[in-house]
């Protein structure tokens, strides 16, 4: 090992130095990361912690690497003909200044140092990369060599890139995929307008590849679903709603960008609270009841805990009034039975000895309390329109809350 990399700080602690984030939040990423896999910088862009070009900067600095948003006004075109346009989009990567024998080469990743060497082969010059987010890289390339977003003719058969680039630069209002059995369709409105283009067939092949979770891993055999869906860094916008309608014939995807605002981020425990509520459960069986404002943050959450706070086995299933869908692949989601049709339906829950139940079920007028808090060693239980000061209902553990739906963290007690 050299002396470099025995030096080279993590992004974590390069980011902690630079007062950016706090240990705190370096614990909440990491457990985000282990849950749901990707990089530790994805995590904690997902979390609402740091912005999309305040990760590029880190990435930058932990790779010894300059951190440059080309303005394509001020770039040579002399300069940017050192390479084709087809090689610059392939790439994603731009040449943008000559300067004492040495040509700046801007990329979207640190992991591209070979682009150097063969750049410097091509021209005689010495490279040295500079460092921007993959979407600006991506402008700048169009403006420079005047590229249109997607430069098509009637017929042509797009790729699941190029059409998802022309959805997304910038995000329409909403775009989707109609898949036939012959046939893939993608379609974009934006502003009143509406746009289809025929596309290739590798369409779950790429969704899998940019999303979180992956769309193989949730979409139902038959029926409607929708879920949140993080996006791949180097792609835009950072988060999607899906929804779907799946039958024989196909299916039928439509996307909608997602605000990068904090408030519409689902926020998870501390890593302190998860840990006292697993030695709770390791303890004894708990009821905890979630609460928040308006219900749909709380019922949000209890889809994610059993995975937080059980072993990677565990078997959950949810019961909500409404459309919630579990971002997890391993949780179900059901709508709770008619009335008359609870004392069947847990009477199967108990009979399945699930490690954990879910449920929005109102404490005071159900005879069914009682049992409801019993189907399971653990109980989530979704409480809204209690006020601060209000007494918990019987049986109930512990309560996570939000008496606010912008309070930024949830309080345990």
């Amino acid at each position: 090992m050299n002396a470099r990399t025995q030096n080279k700080k993590n992004l974590g602690t390069l980011l902690l130095e630079l007062g950016r984030i706090s240990e705190a939040e370096i614990e909440r990423a990491l457990e985000h990361q282990r849950l749901q896999g990707g990089y530790f910088g994805q995590a904690l862009v997902d979390l609402g912690i740091v912005e999309q070009d305040e990760l590029d900067f880190g990435l930058a600095s932990q790779a010894n690497m300059t951190y440059i948003e080309p303005d394509p006004v001020r770039i040579d075109s002399d300069v940017a003909a050192l390479v084709p346009a087809n090689w610059a989009q392939r790439h994603n990567a731009l040449p943008i200044e000559v300067k004492e024998g040495w040509l700046t080469l801007v990329v979207d990743s640190p992991l591209k140092s070979g682009l150097s060497e063969e750049l410097a082969k091509r021209t005689g010059l010495s490279v040295k990369l500079a460092l921007c987010s993959a979407r600006l890289l991506r402008e700048a390339i169009r403006t420079v060599y005047r590229l249109d977003p997607v430069s098509q003719k009637p017929d042509q058969v797009l790729s699941l890139e190029a059409f998802w680039s022309l959805a997304t630069s910038p995000p329409a209002t909403r775009w989707g995929l109609t898949v036939r059995r012959n046939q893939v369709l993608g379609w974009i409105e934006n502003e009143g307008e509406f746009q289809r283009h025929t596309l290739m067939h590798n369409w779950l092949v790429f969704l899998d590849r940019i999303l979180s979770p992956p769309p193989s891993q949730i979409l139902p055999a038959h029926g409607m679903r929708r879920w949140r869906a993080t996006v791949r860094p180097d792609q835009s916008p950072g988060a999607v709603i899906v929804n779907s309608l799946t039958g024989p014939g196909g299916h039928d995807l439509e996307f909608e960008p997602l605000s990068e605002k904090l408030r519409d981020r689902l926020i998870l425990p501390s890593s302190s609270q998860i840990s006292t509520l697993r030695q709770e459960i390791q303890r004894r069986p708990t009821v905890l009841a979630v609460h928040s404002p308006s219900g749909q943050t709380a019922r949000e959450l209890v889809t994610r805990l059993p995975q937080l706070l059980l072993k990677n086995d565990h078997r959950s299933v949810c019961m909500l009034r409404e459309g919630v869908h579990a971002i997890s692949e391993d949780i179900l989601v059901i709508a709770p039975p008619d009335e008359g049709e609870y004392e069947d339906t847990f009477n199967f829950i108990e009979r399945l000895r699930l490690d954990a139940v879910g449920l929005e079920i109102d404490p005071v007028a159900s005879p069914l309390w009682e049992r409801a808090i019993k189907l399971a060693p653990l109980v989530l239980v979704v409480l809204s329109g209690m006020d601060e000061d209000q007494p918990l209902p019987p049986g109930i553990n512990w309560l996570l809350a939000k008496f606010d739906e912008n309070q930024p963290d949830w309080e345990l007690v």
